[in-house]
């Protein structure tokens, strides 16, 4: 049997397979030649230019500073180094496939050599197939813009995408026959003509779908490996399939169009590979396959080892599997219980052994706890922290903190009557022998709380509208402290601290905060939600004998603009030697701020702007390390970063610790862990209240400094 009948044999696909197979060492040696030295080259550039722009995330590398600009610069230049490289190699494979099917092997160096020559005609291909794909696409979203069916978007572009897959055949045609770009085209569709349904799906599936699935496959089987092993076979073997995957491609490619060829115009295999180059392949150096693994060991052992020094990040989807198993956009444990949407997100607590909880509370909707069995967050528990059936009322605005004992303690209101619930392994139950700590004058609502532990008991900020008798709207909120002698709060006492102008005291917005100075003297802070004033109310000792206020932001006028993101709150510390700390957005012009209060009661105090402003945005967040360092956690001013400020006096160091993948949601939480790192849970939201995907994700930097 001739050269010529073997080609005309049926079965196109698994007898390129085969050829492919049996000869994939020659055939991926053009890649070798090409990749290999290219990919080294660009990851040297890559890791240089990075800089603080990296981070290795679950012992991946990604891209997570530096501007938008600059990726899209680097991905530019990523997908114009691929373009060349395949515009060579693909060729150049084509021709080494053409030369074993024919029995006239030829060297790698001289199809590459082939491929360069013809490199413009090439080029112009890859020009015509990029606008065939968009033509393909637009048809698609077209149809899918005029009859809102999606399956029949699908039918159109599959139908078009088939059509063009004979254009595929071009390549040969200007590689093996030296056609031009467009007389290769023509040529193509000629050859194909009498089998034009056989050949479109033979390329079809021997060109993208088996690729595609292979790809696919190898992917799924890594991401079953632990992280430091799926980093490094990521590496290796994605880069080797990257090589075998042309080799099978320009296999099927090639054996396609000889076999039209041979069915239509000759039996002589001259007429079959008339340009076909005259160099026969030399001796073969086995070495030269070991520099395939190269490129994935170097890029692994770099990622592992992290020379350069880039941020290491741990990262959860807490609700990945949450929301394959209820794509309607809201999680619960059943159906009678807690539900988790992506507004409800108030604060979360670390405590002893790694577990993390989640205090989530709704707008309508009963306070729950999303308990972590460590701090990655993979395993989770949720679970009602107010019994509907208990008589507790579903407002939102539920206040939390972390007890010394490790137990959680969790305002709750029944009418309007300020109770305390205390939360051990992600159950909780009313305080034994608690009572009323504060009660409110008008419907609960409207009032203001916030707490704080302290040696031997809490303070408790309580902030509720005057009681002016015959008057329906106040102008003066009062704030109060109030003493519990321990955490059952059986005798409160409530101290007035402040009469201030009314405010609103938002669901989710933390308007009011307290904290404890050394010594045990409170320490409040009110964000006016109206002007965006800050009030700072201080105690001179611990049994707040004397109060002091202080503004240290002053009010702005009031803005008839009443768009969503305007209402913002803020963040309250204070440091060993007294003096407050406050993170907050600027009423004014939404800027992200950090205010360095100089003396233990803020009158005054020094600002320091975070990061420029923009809508939309969730209100900082703020802890002090174990050196006594504010780290204020927030969402950049174009929403596409998650950053964390680092602190030391005026200056603060700004690091971007995750990308935002949609958007900047309404929650955001942190905590320090059991290692003293910080732990950040936030919102990924892509317009998930007009039925967009959003996500709770929990991410912990690991080498920001030490303690």
């Amino acid at each position: 049997m001739t050269s010529a009948d073997e080609l005309r044999e049926s079965g196109v696909l698994w007898r390129s397979y085969l050829s492919a197979g049996r000869h994939l060492v020659p055939l991926v040696l053009p890649g070798v030649l090409v990749y290999v030295p290219v990919s080294v080259l660009v990851q040297l550039m890559l890791v240089v230019s990075l800089d603080d722009s990296a981070a290795v995330i679950n012992d991946r590398l990604h891209f997570i500073g530096g501007s938008d600009g600059s990726l899209l610069i680097w991905a530019g230049l990523l997908v114009t180094a691929g373009i060349l490289g395949q515009a060579l190699v693909f060729p150049g494979t084509v021709v080494l496939a053409a030369g074993r099917l024919v029995d006239r092997p030829v060297s790698p160096v001289a199809a590459l050599r082939a491929a360069a020559r013809r490199l413009p005609s090439t080029l112009l291909l890859v020009v015509v197939g990029a606008l065939a794909y968009a033509v393909v696409v637009a048809a698609g979203f077209g149809v899918l813009l005029l009859t809102r069916q999606e399956w029949m978007a699908i039918a159109v572009m599959v139908t078009l995408a088939l059509t063009a897959t004979p254009g595929l055949l071009a390549v040969p045609g200007v590689m093996l026959h030296g056609c031009t770009a467009l007389g290769a085209i023509r040529h193509a569709y000629r050859l194909s003509r009498l089998r034009r349904r056989a050949t479109a799906f033979t390329l079809a599936f021997g060109v993208v779908v088996v690729p595609a699935a292979a790809t696919w496959g190898l992917g799924r089987g890594l991401g079953l490996l632990p992280g430091a092993l799926e980093t490094v076979g990521s590496g290796v073997a994605g880069f080797a399939l990257a090589l075998a995957v042309t080799p099978v491609q320009a296999a099927v490619v090639t054996r396609q169009f000889l076999h039209c060829l041979a069915w239509r115009d000759s039996n002589e295999v001259e007429d079959l590979v008339r340009g076909l180059p005259g160099s026969p392949p030399g001796p073969f150096r086995r070495a030269l396959l070991l520099t395939v693994l190269l490129p994935g060991v170097l890029f692994s052992g770099v990622v592992l080892i992290n020379p350069f020094g880039w941020l290491e990040v741990s990262q959860t989807n807490v609700t990945e599997s949450w929301q394959k198993a209820e794509p309607s956009g809201s999680s619960g444990s059943s159906a009678d219980g807690p539900e988790l949407r992506p507004f409800d997100l108030r604060d979360v607590h670390a405590g002893r052994g790694g577990i993390l909880a989640m205090v989530i509370d709704g707008y309508d909707d009963h306070a729950s706890l999303l308990t972590c069995a460590d701090t990655s967050c993979e395993k989770t528990s949720f679970t009602w922290a107010e019994q509907p059936v208990a008589g507790t009322d579903p407002l939102p605005g539920a206040v939390s903190v972390r007890l010394p004992d490790g137990r959680l303690l969790l305002t709750t209101w029944s009418g309007e009557a300020l109770r305390m619930l205390t939360c051990e392994a992600g159950a909780c139950v009313p305080v034994p022998g608690g009572g009323i700590v504060a009660k409110a004058e008008r419907p609960a609502f409207y009032a203001g709380v916030a707490m704080a532990v302290r040696q031997g008991g809490l303070v408790v900020a309580f902030a509720d509208k005057e009681r002016v008798k015959g008057d329906a709207d106040p102008t003066k909120d009062i704030v109060s402290f109030v003493f519990c002698a321990d955490v059952a709060c059986a005798r409160p006492e409530q101290k007035r601290v402040a009469r201030l102008d009314a405010t609103s005291y938002l669901p989710g917005v933390p308007s009011l905060a307290v904290t404890t100075a050394p010594g045990g003297r409170p320490v409040a802070a009110r964000f006016d939600t109206h002007n965006g004033q800050i009030h700072v109310i201080s105690c001179a000792d611990a049994a707040c004998l004397r109060t002091r206020v202080t503004r240290p932001v002053p009010p702005y006028p009031p803005s008839v603009e009443s768009e969503r993101g305007r209402d913002t709150g803020l963040a309250l510390v204070v440091r060993a030697d007294g003096r407050p700390l406050i993170a907050y957005r600027d009423r004014n012009d939404r800027a992200t701020k950090l205010l360095d209060c100089r003396t233990p009661d803020c009158a005054r105090a020094e600002v320091i702007t975070l990061d420029a402003g923009g809508p939309y945005r969730s209100t900082p967040v703020m802890v002090l390390d174990r050196a006594g360092r504010p780290l204020v956690a927030y969402q950049s001013h174009d929403g596409t970063r998650l950053m964390l400020a680092t602190c030391t006096g005026p200056r603060c160091v700004r690091t971007a610790v995750a990308r935002i993948g949609w958007g900047p949601g309404d929650g955001l939480a942190m905590t320090l862990n059991d290692q003293g790192r910080p732990t950040i849970a936030w919102m990924d939201d892509n317009d998930a209240l007009f039925g967009g995907e959003w996500r709770l994700i929990v991410t912990t930097p690991l080498n920001l400094g030490a303690d």
